[in-house]
């Protein structure tokens, strides 16, 4: 048995000032699988992807023994990325329901969805512990002690020029700052990160699309999440806190509180 006993979850989703919702979210509790998807490529396209995606992986991690398609075997691995030796079942397991999930995008990109691919930011719950698999910019942060952890690396344009050591500050980086390098459906091959992070009673995790966290940074999540409640009120108050602060993009987020 895990060290905490339950997890309150919540769930929230705004169009912010768009004229589409392309976000999507999951919360399967039964499985102990959370996620949030923020799709792209046109008005049609975007909503479709995060939706397919989102849809694939849960029917992937709901089949039993995981006996699914074998992704490995439609789609191989990204050919820069490094052996992961260390990694668990949990993890590959993960990483083949993406693989699976990107097959299924790019072989419905035709037509007006012929652009169309998503993020992806999910949690994964074993024992004392979760799995974060993320491809994109969606973001999942570890709430504890009063302080925020970001649990996640974006994939863009912005965040390789950093961890490259280049200026961020120049107009190419701030004209691309929101340029993705990787999501599910965008490339021929698909690599999502996954880590594993241990969890105690108390802790509360945020999963969201940059519609959310762009326009509340940490510390006003702490504020927010302060307030007390449950996780459907303090994530409905975020994403209120988003739209007010005037947050154009789509707004979606997922609250766990672990009790």
């Amino acid at each position: 048995m895990p060290a905490w006993s339950r997890i309150d979850s919540g769930a929230a989703t705004h169009i912010g000032r768009r004229s589409n919702n392309e976000d999507a979210f999951c919360q399967k509790p039964e499985v102990g699988f959370f996620a949030v998807a923020d799709g792209l490529g046109g008005h049609e396209g975007g909503e479709v992807a995060s939706h397919l995606v989102l849809r694939t992986v849960v029917e992937f991690l709901s089949t039993d023994e995981h006996t699914a398609p074998s992704a490995p075997a439609l789609l191989t691995p990204h050919p820069e990325a490094e052996p992961l030796p260390e990694e668990g079942a949990t993890e590959r397991m993960l990483r083949e329901a993406v693989r699976l999930a990107h097959h299924e995008v790019r072989a419905q990109q035709k037509g007006k969805l012929h652009m169309m691919a998503s993020t992806l930011t999910s949690l994964l719950f074993v024992e004392d512990e979760v799995v974060v698999c993320n491809l994109g910019d969606s973001r999942s942060f570890l709430v504890r002690d009063g302080e925020v952890r970001r649990l996640t690396k974006d994939h863009t344009v912005l965040a390789e020029m950093e961890a490259a050591g280049l200026d961020i500050k120049t107009p190419f980086a701030l004209r691309h700052r929101n340029s993705l390098t990787g999501a599910v459906g965008m490339e021929e091959s698909v690599e999502p990160e996954c880590g594993r992070v241990a969890v105690r009673p108390g802790d509360v995790l945020l999963l969201c699309s940059d519609g959310l966290y762009e326009p509340v940074p940490p510390a006003l999540m702490l504020e927010v999440l302060a307030e007390g409640g449950s996780a459907q009120e303090s994530i409905e108050r975020l994403v209120t806190r988003a739209y007010d602060r005037g947050g154009t993009d789509n707004i979606t987020g997922i609250v766990l509180r672990l009790l």
